[in-house]
């Protein structure tokens, strides 16, 4: 069998036109081996150059390997690219993850503290509770304390009657002793101060009479009289110095104020000083007030 001949720079050639130079001496080589073998197992040209062939589509095969290597490559980069940026926005993912579990934290703490305030205001319900029950049960003691107020009244109405028609029955009583006495003023006044003194201060009143009393320089005449004592303070010594008029005047009270100064220099004891009338004007009224003096109208009035 003759040598195969192989045109190594021609193959290199075409070789370097896929692959690198080293890829193509590798190919090279192993071209230079299978034609060894080639030749050596007496192979024709025939048959070396099917066997040519095959070494190029081969080398097809292998170029697009290699194109596909590179499309693999550049997806593989950018799937990389693209993994990146999923690693980016994972990262920021994670921020914002870290923001969520911080917010997370505050509003659980919040709940703790809304919880805790939640609880305070429970506590301030039950006493505002018990406040009100106190406050019902206060108020259901003014009510019956209202309702006992109202059969007060009721019974200080009915005393009121009561005495309102005994006065009027003592001004019949009055009126009828005027009539019988001839208008004696002073009559009329022992008669109603002792019912009066009796009713509002519970005293005993013993005889009222007109007398003379030498209380100063000269002796003078005064028209009411007497003492009264008081169950209650029984060494309490009361005397009654009064002034009976039928129409009674600011000039009147002037002059009885005096006496009554002249009496309290003399007499031991508590001095009880009256007026006593039909009638007094205002004016007259304030003056008695003011001079520290009771008045005592005919039909049984204490001012």
């Amino acid at each position: 069998m003759g040598q195969i001949l192989i045109d190594r720079e021609a193959l290199v050639s075409e070789l370097q036109k896929v692959f690198d130079a080293r890829t193509a001496q590798t190919l090279l080589g192993v071209l230079d081996t299978v034609a060894a073998q080639v030749l050596q197992a007496g192979v024709t040209r025939e048959d070396f150059d099917e066997l040519r062939r095959v070494v190029l589509r081969l080398s097809e095969a292998v170029e697009k390997l290699v194109e596909a290597q590179a499309r693999s490559e550049a997806r593989l980069s950018g799937v990389e690219e693209r993994l990146g940026k999923v690693e980016e926005r994972l990262s920021g993912v994670e921020g914002r993850m870290d923001r969520v579990e911080a917010a997370i934290e505050r509003l659980t703490q919040a709940q703790a503290r809304s919880e805790e305030r939640l609880s305070g205001v429970e506590e301030r319900l039950s006493g505002v509770e018990g406040r009100m029950d106190r406050v019902e049960a206060a108020i259901e003691r003014l009510t019956e304390a209202q309702a006992r107020s109202e059969r007060s009244a009721a019974e200080h109405r009915e005393e009121t009657a009561k005495l309102a028609k005994s006065i009027d029955q003592l001004r019949q009583q009055v009126g009828g002793l005027s009539e019988t006495v001839g208008g004696d003023i002073e009559d009329i006044a022992y008669i109603v101060l002792h019912d009066v003194l009796r009713r509002e201060f519970g005293w005993q009143v013993g005889p009222l009479e007109r007398t003379w009393q030498h209380w100063d320089i000269e002796t003078e005449e005064v028209d009411v009289f007497g003492q009264a004592t008081d169950p209650a303070q029984p060494g309490r010594t009361i005397w009654i110095v009064g002034e009976a008029k039928h129409n009674l005047t600011v000039k009147e009270v002037e002059r009885f104020n005096k006496q009554v100064e002249r009496a309290r220099r003399y007499l031991q004891g508590e001095v009880f000083a009256v007026c006593f009338c039909y009638r007094a004007r205002p004016e007259v009224q304030e003056r008695i007030r003011a001079a520290g003096l009771r008045l005592i109208f005919s039909y049984g009035k204490l001012q």
